[in-house]
């Protein structure tokens, strides 16, 4: 009985090429990708756009919305709000 021997897809050494550079390939791509500045997801908009007041609206404000970072911030405007302002993004802070 004689074994037949088949020949491997790759040798030896196409496989170790193989595998480095797939590694550098991968490295390249995620050192790339890390470098890129992250996408802006949210608008900045201004006052007149979301109909913007510095009253309170049915016991809405500023204060109580999720978008409020304090200071006088707002994730979505541009401009300062007021702690008592509010706005059509109004988006409640706490839900329940």
């Amino acid at each position: 009985m004689t074994k037949h021997l088949t020949k491997p897809i790759l040798s030896r050494r196409q496989l170790i090429k193989a595998i480095v550079l797939a590694k550098i390939t991968t490295f390249s791509l995620l050192t790339s990708a890390a470098n890129k500045p992250p996408k802006k997801s949210i608008r900045i908009r201004t006052r007149e756009e979301v109909s913007y007041q510095d009253e309170p609206f049915l016991g809405r404000n500023c204060g109580k919305c999720l978008l409020y970072q304090g200071d006088g911030l707002c994730v979505i405007l541009e401009d300062p709000v007021s702690l008592n302002g509010w706005c059509s993004q109004w988006v409640p802070g706490t839900i329940g």
